[in-house]
């Protein structure tokens, strides 16, 4: 579970802190660095288990031509170095590489890097990289939203003493990854390695180094594409929908085994948000040793495969498949998730966004897996849905010698607002500026109750 991130000189984002909880929802006007913000979420993720140049290659860039990692940098200024830091919740086991089960010593966890542009060679290199643990005690401090004492002692388990996991500068010029127990470890040169020390372990031997690993692996930016949703599966295809979309049919497949009932689970989620949806079903290809997706629709005699299908009905389709699947345990940014959706329907997609994120009310379980919903928008439909606490704004501000920077603001009077008041640079979002901007039809009533009544808003700007 992903709890904060620091952005320092990535991309428009010069210097920013977002908190997020259970399901965040970031609201903001087009072209105001919304995306940004889930890049450096992705870039993280890639570099947990990718070399630095190939995760670099695959953070979107502006403009065309030759693309260098330079345009990664706020400002593209050479000289800046790019700081990432997270807050997270690790799983309390996780498998390595070859197999083996093992547990970290503890799940509160604290990740640091910093990479530099080297121009002679057009590359990031790792300057500092730094894994350290919260103390179980600090648990309230360090998610900073409310939960129950249940929830709580299911994911703040486990108790370590001793230093950083993995540290910068404890061996003079390297890189050092420490085992469990404290123990000097093995060091990577800095600036050399090709990879960060986190992406570079798979074994047992580090069990808290790994669990970080996982966690950040399952940071999911999420673009569902109509040509992976609409195609068809190998039977051995991985059986989890992907960023993409695709695997629809082999995911299908996989849950029924498990789950009998899951089609009809996925039917009647679809008919809240299209009645013409009546029946799903997996396709046996045996000729060409695949499964394809197809479902029938009000109306028509025959079955529609999934090339036939709405945009806006295959999106539902893969959010409603990750919501069945019990083994799908990601943290989802979704853009744009409105997009393809009628605006009637918007309220049920919601809803299907806050199913699928974990209830901190109750513990973590099968029936309450530790998942994450991170979205963007632009739509005022899906921002009157959320709950204030569920909101943080975004928009544009003048930084430093003329330059535009992103900011991402919590709204005054929120848990956010209050447990990094003193931490933050910029005010948070009055309320009624973020009414305003919602605007249009009238406010969903949990949402204008916490929006307008007369309360103590904090700053107003």
């Amino acid at each position: 579970m992903l709890i904060s991130i620091e952005i320092h000189n990535f991309k428009s984002i010069r210097s920013s802190k977002v908190r997020f909880g259970s399901l965040t929802c970031v609201i903001g006007y087009n072209g105001v660095g919304k995306s940004n913000l889930f890049d450096a979420i992705h870039f993280l993720s890639l570099l947990s288990e990718r070399d630095i140049s190939q995760a670099s290659s695959e953070i979107r860039r502006s403009g065309s031509g030759n693309s260098t990692p330079l345009d990664l940098i706020y400002g593209r200024d050479p000289t800046l170095p790019i700081r990432l830091k997270v807050d997270m919740i690790v799983p309390g086991s996780v498998i390595d590489d070859f197999g083996e089960l093992t547990e970290p010593s503890t799940s509160l966890l604290t990740y640091e890097l910093e990479l530099k542009y080297v121009e002679g060679g057009d590359r990031l290199a790792v300057q500092f990289e730094q894994l350290t643990h919260a103390r179980l005690g600090d648990y309230r401090k360090f998610t900073g939203f409310e939960s129950s004492k249940s929830f709580q002692h299911s994911v703040a388990i486990g108790s370590r003493r001793g230093g950083p996991l993995i540290s910068t500068g404890s061996i003079p010029g390297a890189i050092t990854l420490h085992g469990d127990g404290g123990s000097r470890g093995r060091g990577a040169p800095v600036g050399k390695s090709p990879r960060t020390v986190l992406a570079g372990t798979n074994t047992s031997d580090y069990p808290t180094v790994l669990a970080a690993k996982r966690e950040m692996s399952s940071w999911r930016l999420l673009h569902l594409e109509p040509t992976a949703m609409r195609s068809s599966d190998s039977r051995g295809a991985d059986p989890h929908v992907s960023a993409s979309g695709g695997h629809l049919a082999v995911t299908l497949s996989s849950i029924s085994r498990g789950k009998p009932h899951v089609a009809a689970e996925v039917v009647n989620h679809l008919r809240e948000l299209n009645a013409d949806v009546e029946d799903l079903e997996v396709y046996q290809d045996d000729p060409q040793d695949q499964v394809a997706l197809r479902a029938r629709v009000k109306g028509v005699s025959n079955w529609l495969f999934a090339r036939s299908l709405s945009d806006g009905t295959l999106r539902y389709i893969a959010l409603a498949l990750m919501l069945s699947d019990i083994d799908e345990r990601s943290v989802l940014c979704i853009e744009e998730p409105e997009n393809g959706i009628h605006p009637s329907r918007i309220p049920n997609l919601v809803r299907l966004l806050n199913d699928y994120a974990v209830d901190l009310d109750e513990p973590i379980g099968d029936d309450n897996p530790l998942r994450q919903v991170i979205l963007n928008t632009h739509s005022p439909e899906v921002a009157r849905q959320m709950s204030v606490d569920d909101l943080v704004f975004a928009e544009r501000s003048s930084g430093p010698h003329g330059t535009v920077e992103s900011i991402f603001r919590p709204v005054s009077g929120t848990w956010r607002a209050s447990i990094d008041l003193d931490s933050y640079q910029i005010p948070p979002k009055d309320s009624r500026a973020v009414a305003d901007f919602i605007g249009g039809s009238p406010l969903s009533s949990r949402l204008s109750e916490q929006l307008l009544l007369p309360i103590n808003f904090g700053t107003a700007l």
